[in-house]
C-alpha cells in the first residue's frame, strides 16, 4: 500500500487587486474599454501596484474617457511581457518530412514547421511583479492569437509535434516548466497567467513525460531518457496526488459492487468569482451567483469551455453543473496516468509503487469500461452523480477509452465509422448546435487525434486512416483558402466538421490562428500516415 503525503500548501485562487479582483478590473471590464476582456489582464503595469491603486483613487470611475486614459497612462499593451526567440534545436527540414508521399503535403509540412518560429516565446526578465504572467524559467510555445502564454493540455500535442521534429531540447524545456510549476503551486494552472490559478486542465503531464521518454529511447538516448524520468517522477506523482485528493469521489459511493479504494474523477475549481479574462461574460450569466462562477470555472478547467456536456438542460450555460459530472475523458486521462506512473516506477526500480499503480489502474479501468458503457448507444457516457444519471448524448470524448485498448465491440466501431462518413471535416465535438465552441459544428484536432490513436490501439488502422484523412483535408484546405484570402496560410484552433475548408466558430471569442495543438496533431498524422495520405480535394471557392 502506498500512502500519499498530504499536499498541505496548495496555492489556490488569485488575489491580485488589479488583474484578478477589485474595482479597477470591474470598471475596466464592465465599461468594455477593450473588445476582448483578456486584453486588459494581459497588459503590463508601468508603475508599481501601490502607485496605480493610488492614481485610481483620483479617477471618476463613471467617466469612460477618464478610465480609458487611466489605462493608457498606467499600462503597456498586452503581450509586451513576452519576447520571441528562435528555438535552439529548430530544423529547417525535419526527418519525418521525407516519409510523406504526396509532394504537396510535404511542402505544406515544411510551411507548418516554420510556424514553430512564430510561436516560441519566453517571458521578459525582471517584470514578474508588473504583469499577470505566471513565471516559468524556460522558453515555451504558445497556441497563437489571443493566447499569448502557454496552456496546459494544449502543450501535449505541441510537444508531440516537437518530438516528431526531434526538437527534444524544446520539448524537455516545456516539460520542465510544468515540473517547476507543480513544485511551486502543487498543480498546473489552466495557463501561464496568475488569473488562471485555482483551476487546472486535463492532467496530461504523465503522458507528456512518457512521450518524451519514448522519443529519447527511439532516438538512442537511453541514459538521458532514464535521467529524465528520475527528474520528473516526483512532479508527475504530485499531480496525480492532487487530482486524487481534490478532484475525486469514491467509486463505491456511486456504483454498487465496485472497489471502494478506487476514486472516480470530475473537473472542479477553487474559484467563486468571475473569470478575470472573461469578466463580462461571467457576470452576465452568473449575476453575482458565486456557485455559478464556480461551475463556470470548473467548465473552463475541463478544456471544454463551453459545451452542452456540462449543461443540465442540454441548452444553456445558465444550467452549467460541471463539478457534478464524472467525465469519461478525465477518467481516461487518470487511468493513463496510473499506467504511466507504473511504467516510470519500473524504470526506477520502485517495485511497490509499480504494483500499486498497476493494481489501481486495472481496478479503475474495469469500472470505467464497464459501468460507464452504454450498451444501447455503444459508447461510454459521462455520469452526473448529483442527478444520478448518464448523459446518453454523443460527444467526441465518449470514445477516449479506446486509448485503453478496450477491445471495443463491432457496434461501437460501426457507429464511429458512420460518424466519420457523415462528417467530412472531422469528428464533431457534439451533435448540438448551440453556439458554444465545444459543440456542433466544431471539430477540434486534439479530440480527433485521441480517437485516431484509440482506433490504432484497437487494430482499426483503416478507420484511423479515414479519420486522419478528414482532419488533413480540412486543415490543408483551410490553409490554402487563407492564402487566397489573406496572402498567408493559417492553421486554425478548430474546424467545421460538416464543411471541408471551413474554420470553426462560436464561443466567447473569434476563431484563433497559430495554432499550437493543430500543428502538433497534423505533424503527428503526417508522420503516422505519411505514405497513405492522399492530396485533399478542396472546394472550388479555394
Amino acid at each position: 500500500m502506498i500512502i500519499f503525503i498530504l499536499i498541505t500548501h496548495i496555492s489556490a485562487q488569485c488575489s491580485h487587486p488589479i488583474f484578478c479582483q477589485g474595482d479597477i478590473l470591474h470598471t475596466v471590464q464592465t465599461q468594455k474599454i477593450f473588445n476582448d476582456g483578456k486584453t486588459f489582464v494581459d497588459m503590463t503595469m508601468k508603475k508599481t501596484e501601490t502607485e496605480i491603486l493610488n492614481v485610481w483613487k483620483t479617477i471618476d470611475t463613471k467617466n469612460k474617457e477618464q478610465v480609458t486614459a487611466f489605462v493608457a497612462d498606467n499600462f503597456i499593451e498586452a503581450g509586451s511581457d513576452l519576447e520571441s526567440i528562435r528555438p535552439s534545436d529548430y530544423k529547417e527540414k525535419p526527418d519525418y518530412v521525407d516519409n510523406i508521399k504526396v509532394e504537396e503535403l510535404k511542402d505544406w509540412s515544411l510551411e507548418i514547421n516554420k510556424i514553430w518560429l512564430e510561436l516560441c516565446k519566453e517571458f521578459k526578465k525582471g517584470i514578474e511583479d508588473s504583469t499577470s504572467i505566471l513565471y516559468v524559467p524556460n522558453p515555451f510555445f504558445v497556441p497563437g492569437g489571443r493566447f499569448r502564454e502557454f496552456y496546459y493540455w494544449d502543450t501535449m500535442w505541441v510537444i508531440d509535434g516537437l518530438i516528431i521534429s526531434k526538437m527534444f531540447e524544446s520539448a524537455i524545456k516545456m516539460q520542465e516548466n510544468f515540473v517547476y510549476t507543480i513544485n511551486k503551486l502543487g498543480y498546473i494552472p489552466n495557463g501561464a497567467r496568475i488569473y488562471y490559478k485555482g483551476r487546472t486542465q486535463p492532467p496530461v503531464l504523465a503522458q507528456i513525460t512518457y512521450n518524451i521518454y519514448q522519443g529519447l529511447i527511439q532516438d538512442g538516448q537511453e541514459e538521458r531518457a532514464k535521467q529524465f524520468i528520475i527528474n520528473s517522477f516526483g512532479a508527475v506523482e504530485k499531480e496525480f496526488q492532487y487530482f486524487y485528493e481534490h478532484r475525486s469521489i469514491r467509486a463505491c459511493l456511486i456504483f454498487q459492487n465496485v472497489y471502494c479504494d478506487v476514486m472516480l474523477y470530475h473537473y472542479d475549481s477553487d474559484i467563486y468569482y468571475p473569470r478575470p479574462e472573461s469578466y463580462n461574460e461571467d457576470i452576465s450569466i452568473g449575476h453575482a451567483n458565486i456557485h455559478m462562477y464556480h461551475e463556470i470555472t470548473a467548465g473552463a478547467e475541463s478544456g471544454w469551455d463551453f459545451s452542452t456536456r456540462w449543461f443540465a438542460d442540454q441548452k444553456s450555460l445558465e444550467s452549467i453543473q460541471t463539478s457534478y459530472i464524472l467525465s469519461v475523458d478525465l477518467n481516461t486521462f487518470m487511468i493513463i496516468n496510473m499506467k504511466r506512473l507504473a511504467s516510470f516506477s519500473k524504470v526506477l526500480g520502485l517495485q511497490a509503487k509499480q504494483t500499486f499503480y498497476d493494481t489501481l489502474s486495472k481496478n479503475t479501468e474495469e469500472i470505467l469500461l464497464d459501468k460507464f458503457y452504454n450498451k444501447e448507444t455503444y459508447q461510454w457516457n459521462d455520469y452526473n452523480y448529483k442527478d444520478k444519471k448518464f448523459n446518453k448524448n454523443f460527444y467526441a470524448s465518449n470514445y477516449f477509452p479506446l486509448n485503453l485498448k478496450s477491445k471495443s465491440d463491432s457496434n461501437l466501431i460501426e457507429n464511429l465509422k458512420q460518424m466519420i462518413q457523415q462528417y467530412p471535416g472531422g469528428i464533431p465535438t457534439s451533435i448540438f448546435n448551440t453556439g458554444q465552441q465545444w459543440d456542433l459544428p466544431n471539430s477540434w484536432p486534439p479530440l480527433n487525434q485521441m480517437i485516431i490513436q484509440g482506433l490504432i490501439n484497437n487494430d482499426q488502422k483503416e478507420l484511423a486512416l479515414q479519420l486522419s484523412q478528414n482532419v488533413i483535408n480540412n486543415a490543408y484546405c483551410c490553409f490554402q483558402k487563407s492564402i487566397t484570402q489573406y496572402g498567408k496560410g493559417y492553421m486554425f484552433e478548430k474546424y467545421n466538421a460538416a464543411s471541408v475548408g471551413t474554420s470553426g466558430g462560436g464561443g466567447e471569442y473569434e476563431v484563433q490562428t497559430g495554432f499550437g495543438w493543430t500543428n502538433g496533431v497534423v505533424i503527428w498524422i503526417l508522420n503516422t500516415f505519411g505514405q497513405q495520405l492522399l492530396l485533399p480535394t478542396c472546394p472550388q471557392q479555394i
